[in-house]
């Protein structure tokens, strides 16, 4: 845990310091949602998206070789509709790393980040209604830890060691998380990637970082997984899935995704969005999967604000009755 300490130390000290970056952007951020849901009734909340106002301050360090090294810290400050208020208010940290230059392709990364599995690390879902199967597969997006990144002659590859707690700074029960997945490079039109997933992980709820997010158990969950995912883009079409299979202790998962985004030609502020996710917690027991038919629209109002709205269908809640919901979102993000 001191460790974890002094790398968070670190990353904050790089992110306030001015005096040696090259390049520094400052973004502001302002996310609302709201939309009625048959089972939460009216929300101001989506899965793990809130009502937020944020930031982002990026930076990259130079010398005489070039860059070398990479700063990021991105954090909320959210309000959560449907928690007491004296839960409802909380501070995200999502990003919040460094990254060093160790050689031509290799890069090391300290700090909170994405775990190396399927799709989330190739795709910023930060504000999107639609998410991947992140959650549901490993229970959170972000967590605090240390990653190697590295090139191939035609794949690009990545190794993560990190504490398994998600959100909050905490380890309990011998909690970690070590993730790898190798891929093709995010410039080509058809991308694919294989994962794999070994660890002890901590069962969360909510995504406080201050104050801490509650912990569900004092008793890691034992996750195993491999999984596959792909992005195509073909004319005004961009495909996405991914699918992962593994044990959560002794049961047997199973989660899957298809996406297909449309731009419209004649308006290419305009993507239109069709999602089937489902995630399945024993596939040996009927009634414990969550299945999410979805269905958007996302239009640029300007390079500064998009606007979405979402239409989704849960056939299934972990064995509770469906659920219908419309959401809309307002999001402007401005250097």
């Amino acid at each position: 845990m001191k460790i974890i300490g002094f790398v968070i130390a670190i990353v904050f000290i790089f992110s306030a310091n001015l005096a040696f970056a090259e390049q520094a952007l400052f973004y502001k951020e302002v996310n609302i949602v709201g939309g009625y849901s048959d089972v939460d009734e009216w929300t101001g909340k989506s899965n793990s998206l809130m009502n937020s106002i944020g930031f982002e301050d990026y930076r990259k360090f130079s010398n005489e070789y070039g860059d070398f090294l990479t700063t990021d810290l991105q954090a909320r400050l959210t309000y959560d509709s449907l928690e007491d208020s004296q839960d409802a208010v909380g501070v995200e940290i999502h990003n919040a790393w460094l990254q060093y230059k160790l050689g031509y392709g290799y890069n090391l990364k300290l700090g909170h980040f994405d775990p190396a599995f399927g799709l989330e690390p190739a795709l910023d879902t930060h504000a999107t209604l639609l998410q991947t199967l992140a959650m549901k597969n490993i229970g959170f997006k972000k967590d605090w830890g240390v990653a190697l990144k590295g090139s191939m002659e035609k794949f690009d590859y990545k190794v993560a060691l990190q504490t398994g707690s998600g959100m909050s700074i905490r380890r309990t029960d011998g909690s970690y998380l070590f993730t790898t997945r190798i891929g093709s490079s995010t410039s080509e039109d058809f991308q694919h990637g294989l994962s794999f997933l070994y660890g002890e992980a901590l069962k969360t709820k909510g995504m406080s970082t201050f104050p801490k997010n509650h912990l569900l158990s004092d008793e890691a969950v034992t996750k195993k997984r491999m999984g596959l995912d792909a992005q195509y883009v073909y004319g005004s079409y961009l495909f996405k899935s991914e699918v992962a299979y593994g044990q959560d202790n002794d049961e047997d998962v199973l989660g899957y995704l298809f996406e297909t985004d449309y731009t419209l030609p004649g308006h290419q502020n305009v993507q239109l969005e069709l999602q089937f996710q489902s995630w399945i917690n024993d596939i040996h027991t009927s009634d414990t999967d969550d299945s999410t038919l979805s269905a958007g629209i996302s239009y640029k109002l300007n390079e500064n604000v998009t606007l979405r709205t979402l239409v989704a269908h849960d056939f299934n809640l972990y064995g509770e009755k469906e659920d219908d919901k419309v959401l809309f979102q307002f999001y402007y993000f401005r250097n």
